[in-house]
Order: C-alpha cells, then sequence, then structure tokens
C-alpha cells in the first residue's frame, strides 16, 4: 500500500505543479452532469457521477487523486509480471518515475477529464486478455474497472469492443488459442464485458432521465464528420436539387471546413437553424442514406485511413501549453459551483490559469521518445534471437498495445475529430511496452552482445598455408 501511494504521488506531479487539477472547456460539462445529475446531450453522465462520487463532497483534488491510484495500481502490476528481474518496489517507483517524465502522463492524469479512462480501462483488460489476472476474484475487479470505463467516454465503448474483437481475431488466426497462449474463457469474459457497457450506458442514462441512448447528439457529431470530408457536400449536390429537401441545403456551398465548426460555430448551418436538437432526426435519416448507398464507399473508406494515420501522429500535448479557463468559462461556474466556490480562487491561482504553463520541451521531447520506442521494438525483434527471449508473453504484448492505438486512432478520428488530446491519451503505452520489454531482457542482450565483442577481440588469428 506505500508504494501503490507513493506511485499515485509520482503520478500527482502534474496537479501538485500546476496548483490544481488541470481543466479543458469540457471540464465544465462533465463537472455540471455530476453536480446536477443531468444527463448531457453529447457526453455520458458517467465521469460526472465518478467527480461527484470521488470528491467526496469535500475538494476535486481527490477526482485526480483516485484517477491517479488506479493507474499508478495497473502500471506498477505490469512492472511487477513483466518485469519480474526488477523485485524491489523502490526500483519499480523510479522507473515509473522516470517514465513519468519521458512522457509527460502526469499531465493527463491529473486532468478533470475522462480521457485517462481509456487507457485505464484498456490496461485493465489487457492483464485478463493476456492471462496476467488468474484468480478469479482480480479477473472480476478488473473487468468491473473495464466496464466503468468504457461508460466515461462515448468513443471508449466502440473502441473497447474493436480491441476484445481484433485481437481476438489475430489470437484466433496466429493460433494462440489453440496453443493455450491465450485463454478462450478469459477472452470470451472480456468480450462479455464489453458488449455489456452497450446496454448499461443507454440504461444508466434513461435511469437518470435521459434517452436509452449512448450519446443523444451523436448524429451532430457524425455530420460534422461528413461536413469535414465533404461527403456531406457530395450527398447534398445529389438529393438537394429544387426541392431543398433538406434544412442543410440552403447552405451546401458554405459548409465548415472541419467537423468543430460544424458542431460548435455559433455560424454552423446547424447552429444557424436550431441547433442539434431541432435536426437529429434528419441527421439520422442523411447518415443512414450515406451509409446504405454503395457510391459513397469509396469516400468512406478512404476517409478512414486518412483520419486513422492522422490521428496515429497527432500524440503530442496540444499546442505547447493548456488554455487558460478563467472567469465566465465553463469549468470556471461549476467549480464556482461546486461547495460554494470553495475551491475557486486556488483554480484561479493555478498555473495553467495564469497562463504560466509551457509544454514546448515536453512536445519536443516526445517524438524523441515515441521514435526511439519504435527504432528499439524494430531492431531488436529483427534479430531472431531477441524474439526468442521476448517469447509469446511478450509478442503478445506489443500485439495487444497495437491494436488498441490502432482502434482508438480509427474510433476518434472517424467518428468525432482529429485531435491530439484524443490519441495523446493512449499513444504513450508504445513506449511503456517498450520499457518493460527492455528492463526485463535488455541487460541479457547487452551482456551477450559483450560476450561475443569480447570473444572476437581475444579470438587467436588462424593459421594460414604461409605461416
Amino acid at each position: 500500500m506505500l508504494w501503490l501511494l507513493l506511485g499515485s504521488l509520482v503520478l500527482l506531479y502534474g496537479g501538485l505543479y500546476n496548483g490544481f487539477p488541470l481543466v479543458t472547456y469540457d471540464t465544465g460539462t462533465y463537472l455540471g452532469s455530476g453536480l446536477s445529475g443531468i444527463v448531457p446531450d453529447d457526453r455520458p453522465i458517467t465521469y460526472g457521477l465518478f467527480t461527484r462520487l470521488t470528491s467526496l463532497n469535500f475538494s476535486l483534488w481527490f477526482v485526480i487523486f483516485f484517477q491517479c491510484l488506479l493507474l499508478a495500481g495497473l502500471l506498477l502490476r505490469y512492472l511487477e509480471v513483466y518485469v519480474p528481474r526488477v523485485r524491489h518496489p523502490a526500483t519499480r517507483l523510479a522507473l515509473l518515475l522516470a517514465f513519468m517524465w519521458a512522457t509527460g502522463l502526469s499531465w493527463i492524469s491529473c486532468e478533470l477529464m475522462p480521457d485517462i479512462f481509456t487507457a485505464i480501462g484498456l490496461l485493465a483488460l489487457g492483464l485478463v486478455l493476456l492471462g496476467r489476472a488468474p484468480s478469479a476474484p482480480g479477473r472480476v475487479g478488473l473487468l468491473l474497472l473495464t466496464l466503468v470505463s468504457a461508460m466515461m467516454h462515448s468513443s471508449n465503448v466502440l473502441t473497447f469492443s474493436l480491441v476484445v474483437g481484433g485481437f481476438g481475431s489475430l489470437a484466433w488466426a496466429r493460433g494462440w488459442l489453440r496453443r493455450g497462449w491465450v485463454r478462450p474463457a478469459y477472452w470470451r469474459q472480456s468480450l462479455a464485458t464489453v458488449l455489456a457497457a452497450w446496454l448499461v450506458l443507454p440504461a444508466l442514462h434513461a435511469a437518470f432521465g435521459g434517452d436509452f441512448a449512448i450519446s443523444r447528439a451523436a448524429p451532430a457529431f457524425l455530420m460534422g464528420r461528413l461536413s469535414e470530408t465533404g461527403i456531406l457536400e457530395k450527398f447534398l449536390d445529389h438529393n438537394c436539387g429544387d426541392k431543398q429537401a433538406y434544412s442543410l441545403c440552403a447552405y451546401r456551398d458554405s459548409l465548415p471546413n472541419t467537423a468543430s465548426a460544424f458542431v460548435w460555430s455559433p455560424k454552423s448551418p446547424m447552429n444557424l437553424t436550431g441547433g442539434w436538437n431541432a435536426h437529429l432526426d434528419e441527421y439520422r435519416g442523411i447518415i443512414k442514406q450515406v451509409l446504405t448507398t454503395p457510391r459513397y464507399y469509396p469516400y468512406l473508406a478512404s476517409e478512414a485511413v486518412q483520419a486513422t494515420f492522422r490521428q496515429l501522429t497527432h500524440a503530442l500535448h496540444g499546442a505547447g501549453a493548456p488554455p487558460a479557463c478563467g472567469v465566465d468559462t465553463p469549468p470556471w461556474s461549476q467549480v464556482r459551483l461546486f461547495r460554494n466556490g470553495y475551491e475557486l480562487k486556488e483554480y484561479m491561482a493555478s498555473m495553467q490559469n495564469q497562463s504560466l504553463l509551457d509544454f514546448t520541451a515536453l512536445n519536443e521531447r516526445l517524438p524523441w521518445v515515441y521514435l526511439l520506442s519504435i527504432v528499439a521494438l524494430l531492431v531488436g525483434l529483427a534479430q531472431p534471437g531477441i524474439r526468442r527471449r521476448v517469447g509469446p508473453a511478450g509478442a503478445m504484448l506489443l500485439v495487444l498495445v497495437g491494436v488498441m492505438l490502432v482502434a482508438n486512432a480509427f474510433v476518434t478520428g472517424n467518428l468525432a475529430n482529429v485531435l491530439d488530446r484524443l490519441q495523446v491519451r493512449m499513444a504513450w503505452l508504445l513506449p511503456f511496452a517498450a520499457l518493460l520489454l527492455a528492463v526485463q531482457h535488455g541487460p541479457a542482450v547487452l551482456a551477450a552482445g559483450l560476450r561475443r565483442l569480447l570473444a572476437q577481440a581475444y579470438e587467436p588469428p588462424k593459421e594460414t598455408d604461409s605461416d
């Protein structure tokens, strides 16, 4: 417990340095849903309820503390099972500290946002899929954490489902199920858990007076994505004509260039004509026609691939600094309501809200961290001796992390926006997997290489015929 608490403190660094948990403009909606118990149109209520519960009705610091506690427990567990040569908890804590500095993980775990739960849920899911939770109580706890994490963000439900389905398909194709490297029972339990989220989350919303849906405003976001790709414009060209069958027909020559502008700009066609609540049925009909009309399939496929690759490369911490969210912003309004503004002065005095944070150095470091991780993995796995040393366990870990990153990029890039925030929440899993394998196998590989060099250096010269 002591080392777990110390690990949590390491991950709390970002909040402690800032002087308050970090926020984004979306934080206001999440905090508001927890305080009011009202389901937002555009996101799940789950994280709002989490903030209400874990704040203990006393301080928002407790929210990020519990986030860091969960994350630290999972990371230390991975270090325990994948780096058994490192036995002392202090050494594991030192590795966690170095990794946090290299990747800026603390800036994600200390946000009052559900983003960190994408990684938390997938790390918990990974321990089950990879057979690293052999006890029944342990698996139940990890699967419950997976279920809750899947319901924290509307994209997580689909992402988690794709991870389980994709990893299961690869395990079947590669014969891992047949060889017993992946336990079919554990895979079925994982699948049942993520599929349950498709029903539990809408039921939760209905219980709090909302629609039986994952996100009521999902059609508006999908329309924004169709507008950004140009597919919506093609659809309107084919279907408007002289009848003006849709509210968007009058704006088909002036559609916004980005999905974000379509949804949030006051001058977007949607908001000029009453907002998303006025057009949800119309948008559902357009989306259905696009998805069932073959002429759009080449465009959809091309844009899906482009968005996925673009999202994979957007893995930096924003534009260099998180924006200040001062007076009259959504998070400021909710912090003012929380316990009658008990923490409002602390919130306003934070480095973020004084525009004193700067992520430039971190963003200059991160590409090198990613690049070195990829190069080390590719060069290492190209060597047969290293592949044998890593074995099936290490190989399956890398495959699972790869599936996680691609699934997250595909879902967020195609159903929402290509944003740094949506990929940086997951991108650190790749260097983390590289760290696990490097610390466990690196010393032995280096020692073997050194022995070969010494043997070659001291090898006596061979005799020749002239001798």
